[in-house]
């Protein structure tokens, strides 16, 4: 993996890949990419979730990355853990000059129809994320005009999710180094160990 932090001049291709977990490959995304002829040093990578916003990978990409260069990605959904977020980074990325470039069929958004169609889906994203948040905010006003509180969802661990959760707290793993050895939430493991 690349980690270099030189300075450098434009016209460079770079390859970012994204897993969700440890327990997925990068192999499906590396094969399209390395089909591409990248060299090794200038590819970045995570393997985590989604739903993790800190992507250190990405970060160190977009600091070495310049204008004129080109980001290849096997799938947009790379960039962004929402759509939302992925048409957010980009509409950064091209508003910097830098290139992305998706080898997944219809991703291909270029030139004037590429970044017009981009500003459309960015504007409906936007759209229906406020949508989402004023329906959640009419529905906990309704629920606190009644005297009620909407419960917080329990997630429910598989029964040897928490096997694997007692074992690993049982010789003095700390709560938050297990929550980031089996990517679930503190609550989950607080309730793991209290069932």
């Amino acid at each position: 993996m690349a980690t270099s932090s030189e300075t450098l001049s434009t016209g460079y291709t770079w390859e970012y890949r994204r897993v969700s977990s440890v327990q997925q490959s990068y192999e499906r995304q590396t094969k399209a990419l390395h089909d591409e002829g990248i060299r090794e040093d200038r590819i970045y990578e995570d393997k985590l979730s989604g739903k993790t916003m800190d992507r250190p990978g990405l970060t160190a990409l977009l600091r070495v990355a310049r204008p004129g260069d080109t980001v290849v990605v096997s799938s947009r959904d790379c960039l962004g853990r929402t759509v939302l977020g992925t048409l957010q980074t980009s509409e950064e990325l091209e508003e910097a000059g830098i290139h992305v470039r998706s080898l997944k069929p219809g991703e291909q958004f270029e030139g004037i129809t590429g970044k017009l169609l981009r500003k459309i889906m960015l504007s409906i994203a936007e759209w229906e994320r406020e949508n989402i948040k004023e329906r959640a905010a009419d529905g906990r006003a309704a629920l606190a005009a009644k005297g009620e509180r909407k419960p917080r969802p329990k997630t429910a661990l598989r029964p040897e999710k928490v096997a694997v959760v007692r074992a690993l707290r049982a010789p003095g793993w700390t709560i938050d180094r297990i929550v980031k050895k089996e990517e679930i939430s503190r609550a989950s493991v607080y309730r793991a160990l209290a069932d």
